[in-house]
């Protein structure tokens, strides 16, 4: 498939065989071209490049299956003045091993293939796993290396398109070319957060009787490009509702139609999108009748002209009004400060804290849970923007488990904004 579908596009040459192929394209540009030969070993191949007068100029190894018998191809990628790029297939009835290597002064480099978060994908991969390929996307550019599988999941069947960009030395993931898709409807690369109710944003952003955020639903929207997920997910009080997404369209000045079914309903979805046009920052709901039919937003904040979008409420609670000294009843200071990148933990002296909004019972609006095997758990209950009460909480269990049997134990103590002069409710 490799050598016929290259020769179709007119980008590479190839040639399969199980014993010892060989090329004949300009690797290095300079008009002359080279001669590739792969000899197969057990568990390597063996390339070696040959000038136009037959001298050898280079020597390397190439991965291939564990096996006595594997079928080589080799394949060529033109880069115009550049040279070529070389493909080195192996493969068994069990594996598959794909390289990429380029010809420079002597000698063949080998460039990684780098996914999306720029980690090199393993050589070697299940036989059929993956169709691999050439295809110029682009017109006067150099070709794309594509990595392509379509099966079948729980929601339907889920094609994978990953697109690699010659990089120089590498082969880069290429999100803009890249396509995952389920059931034919596109899987878009937005931002994850939950997003909630005006009203329980209106409460969070008050800082004060947090409690009234349980009655409102969250939503989710799940767009998980490897799994082949895209989906969205309410929880309330009422319990869960899940609806498979399935028509999108792009819609006009950075927004997004969806249609999703939810058993016998059809959810009408539009959702405007900010940053760079990954963030959903409002959403639409109608068709689900009145408990999910509402105008749903992720937890955030302006800074200048610049919206600052947090993955939870907890996220934006602690970044946004938990940080910062405070002064306890006996005149001492408490330094709040938050670690890390979202989700975010606290630390609070020595010890450090993951805050849980989720799980937290009256009187407390936020758990403070211990990030080791030790300490003691704290409730949140706020008084406003400038004053919080810290409570003693005990929990049983260890790790997320504990968040569902914590109960307060002692008495609360209030803490005030060093700087501010506050009025506790």
């Amino acid at each position: 498939m490799l050598a016929s579908l290259a020769l179709i596009l007119g980008l590479a040459g190839a040639q399969t065989s199980s014993l010892a192929p060989s090329l004949s394209v300009d690797l290095d540009g300079d008009g002359i071209a080279e001669t590739v030969a792969a000899d197969s070993g057990r568990g390597f191949i063996r390339l070696q490049v040959h000038g136009a007068n037959g001298k050898k100029t280079a020597e390397t190894r190439a991965p291939a299956p564990a096996s006595d018998i594997v079928n080589v191809a080799l394949t060529s990628a033109s880069l115009g003045s550049a040279g070529s790029l070389l493909e080195v297939s192996a493969s068994t009835d069990a594996s598959d091993c794909h390289t990429v290597w380029r010809y420079r002064a002597d000698a063949l480099e080998r460039l990684p293939i780098r996914d999306a978060g720029g980690r090199e994908l393993p050589d070697c991969s299940a036989a059929g796993e993956w169709n691999d390929r050439w295809e110029r996307e682009v017109e006067g550019r150099p070709p794309v290396y594509v990595r392509e599988r379509t099966e079948s999941v729980a929601g339907g069947i889920f094609r994978k398109k990953s697109v690699f960009a010659f990089a120089g030395f590498s082969l880069d993931f290429d999100p803009n070319l890249s396509v995952s898709e389920i059931n034919g409807v596109p899987i878009p690369s937005w931002y994850h957060a939950v997003l909630y109710t005006s009203a329980a944003l209106e409460t969070l952003y008050s800082r004060f009787d947090l409690a009234a955020l349980k009655p409102e639903p969250t939503l989710t929207i799940e767009t998980d490009r490897e799994r082949g997920v895209f989906a969205l997910r309410w929880r309330g009080p009422a319990g869960e509702t899940v609806a498979s997404v399935e028509a999108y369209a792009a819609g006009s000045e950075g927004t997004a139609i969806l249609g999703a079914r939810a058993a016998t309903k059809t959810a009408h979805v539009n959702v405007r999108l900010g940053g760079d046009g990954n963030v959903p920052v409002e959403v639409r709901v109608t068709g689900l009748g009145p408990a999910l039919d509402r105008i749903y937003a992720p937890a955030g904040s302006w800074r200048g002209r610049a919206r600052m979008v947090f993955p939870t409420a907890a996220d934006e609670l602690v970044s946004e009004d938990l940080a910062g000294v405070w002064n306890d009843e006996r005149g001492q200071n408490v330094s709040i400060e938050v670690e890390g990148a979202p989700p975010y933990r606290v630390r609070i002296g020595s010890e450090t804290f993951t805050p849980d909004m989720e799980r937290a019972l009256p009187p407390a609006d936020l758990l403070l849970l211990p990030a080791g095997a030790s300490g003691r758990p704290w409730g949140l209950t706020l008084r406003g923007p400038n004053a919080l009460q810290r409570i003693p909480f005990s929990c049983s269990g260890e790790g997320q488990d504990a968040a569902r049997s914590c109960r307060a134990e002692g008495k609360a103590e209030t803490l005030r904004r060093v700087g501010a002069r506050v009025n506790a409710r």
